[in-house]
C-alpha cells in the first residue's frame, strides 16, 4: 500500500514537472511562425550552401506548419513556391565555412499564400491575434561588411550591438578569425539610412567601396 502511494506521488510529481518545463502549445501559438528551424547544407561555395540550407529550412518549416494545424501532408510545393510563401526569414544563429552552412532560422509564412496552397484559412481572429504576422519586417537590402577586433569579447560586443539594432534583420558570418571578421547584413531599410541608425547603438560605420567597415564607437 505504501509502495503504491509512493509510486503515485512520483508519477504526479513527474507530470507536474512536465507541465512546468514543457507546457502544451497555447491556443494563440501561430503556426505561420516556425522557430528554431534547422538549416544545413554543403556545396562547392558558401553562397550556394546558404541557398540550399535556406531552401531546406523552408521545406522543414512548411512541414511543421502542416503538422501543427492538422492538415494531411500532400505534395510539397516547389522550392520557388515555398520561397514566395515566406513573408520573412530571421537568422537565429548561423555558421559559414567556405563549403558549408549551418544554422537555425525563424520562418514566417504569408497567411494568404499558405491558405491558397492548403485550402485552410489563416485569417486573424477578432481580437487581432491568432494568425496575424508577428515578427519584424524582413530584410529589404543587403550589404557586406568587415570589422577588426582586439579580443573575442570585443567581437562579441560588436556583434551584439549589430543584432540589437532595429535596422538589422539578419547577420550572416562569412569568415571569422582572431582579429577580423567578414559578414553579410540584411537591412530593414536602405543602407545609408541603416548606417545612420546603427551609429545610434555605439557603432561606427565607414563606407568601404560597396561595403562597410564596422567598428565599436569611442569607449566601446
Amino acid at each position: 500500500m505504501f509502495r503504491a502511494a509512493r509510486t503515485i506521488r512520483h508519477l504526479l510529481a513527474a507530470a507536474f514537472l512536465t507541465l512546468l518545463f514543457c507546457p502544451p502549445l497555447a491556443a494563440q501559438d501561430n503556426p505561420l511562425v516556425q522557430r528554431g528551424v534547422p538549416a544545413e547544407a554543403t556545396a562547392e561555395n558558401a553562397v550556394l550552401a546558404r541557398d540550399r540550407a535556406h531552401a531546406s529550412a523552408r521545406r522543414i518549416a512548411f512541414q511543421r506548419l502542416l503538422e501543427q494545424v492538422g492538415t494531411p501532408a500532400g505534395s510539397m510545393p516547389s522550392d520557388s513556391q515555398l520561397e514566395s510563401m515566406v513573408a520573412a526569414l530571421i537568422v537565429e544563429e548561423e555558421r559559414t565555412t567556405p563549403t558549408r552552412y549551418s544554422g537555425r532560422l525563424t520562418v514566417q509564412f504569408n497567411p494568404g499564400l499558405v491558405a491558397s496552397a492548403t485550402g485552410r484559412s489563416f485569417a486573424p481572429t477578432a481580437g487581432g491575434g491568432g494568425m496575424a504576422l508577428n515578427i519584424p519586417m524582413a530584410a529589404q537590402s543587403f550589404v557586406e561588411a568587415s570589422s577588426q577586433h582586439g579580443s573575442l569579447s570585443e567581437w562579441l560586443e560588436l556583434r551584439r550591438r549589430l543584432r540589437a539594432s532595429g535596422s538589422v534583420a539578419s547577420m550572416e558570418i562569412i569568415s571569422l578569425s582572431m582579429d577580423a571578421a567578414r559578414f553579410r547584413l540584411g537591412l530593414r531599410q536602405p543602407a545609408p539610412e541603416a548606417a545612420t541608425a546603427i551609429s545610434g547603438v555605439g557603432l561606427v560605420i565607414t563606407q568601404q567601396g560597396a561595403g562597410w567597415q564596422v567598428a565599436l564607437g569611442a569607449g566601446g
